[in-house]
């Protein structure tokens, strides 16, 4: 395991300690001299094998894990580093951008992923996205991602999901859908941010869901589930 030697502290101290995993040597390495560039990213350890990256992950508990998609058995490395640092966020890097995939790395408990094709800054972005519990997904993605959903949602009479909501919590998972952030809901409902906070994670405990990303696309898979059961006019 390669662990980053301190430097001379910025002003504003990072705010995402950062562990890459990839058994690529040349991949870590230069992967983590780009994000030396950014002050927002803080790289803790460079980990090339499973052991390593438990170490590493056990060792700084990182914000963010980035891990290869290539990385062996990299489902199974999933279960194993989130156990060691349940608040981390583990990142698919490098993913080859389908619905397919995307689920099935959101399914294994990744919290997010950056594409093949994305840049460093892109990267970035997509980090800090993460990290607030946010993930964004081309549209062509979203829109598999949404029928996958859908069908899921259906099958299973995805028009009560949200019966055991409150009215409040009800009003605040249709926001959420919208896309606004706690912030942005407690100004429109003049509540709270703590109070904001605490409805969503009651209503996310309640709808079996474990990041806001699932709950947008929950939100629009019901969506889609009520606009296909309507009748026609």
């Amino acid at each position: 395991m390669e662990c980053e030697q301190p430097s001379t502290p910025p002003l504003t101290a990072p705010s995402l300690s950062t562990v890459i995993v990839s058994e690529v040597s040349f991949l870590r390495e230069s992967l983590a001299a780009a994000l030396s560039r950014y002050p927002v990213v803080d790289v803790k350890a460079k980990a090339g094998s499973r052991a390593e990256a438990l170490l590493a992950t056990q060792s700084f508990q990182p914000v963010v894990l980035l891990l290869d998609v290539a990385f062996p058995d990299p489902f199974v490395a999933i279960a194993e580093l989130a156990a060691l640092a349940p608040r981390c966020a583990i990142v698919a890097l490098a993913i080859i951008e389908t619905a397919q995939n995307v689920l099935a790395w959101a399914e294994a408990g990744a919290a997010g992923y950056v594409p093949n094709t994305a840049s460093v800054d892109e990267l970035v972005g997509r980090l800090e996205q993460v990290a607030r519990g946010e993930q964004t997904c081309s549209p062509r993605v979203s829109g598999g991602l949404m029928r996958r959903v859908a069908e899921s949602a259906r099958r299973s009479a995805g028009s009560a999901t949200s019966a055991a909501l409150t009215p409040r919590e009800a009003e605040i998972f249709d926001l959420i859908g919208q896309g606004l952030s706690n912030k942005e809901i407690a100004r429109r409902l003049d509540i709270g941010v703590g109070t904001t906070k605490s409805h969503v994670h009651n209503l996310l405990s309640k709808l079996s869901l474990h990041r806001r990303s699932e709950a947008i696309l929950a939100h629009g898979a019901l969506s889609l589930s009520r606009q296909a059961s309507a009748p026609l006019a």
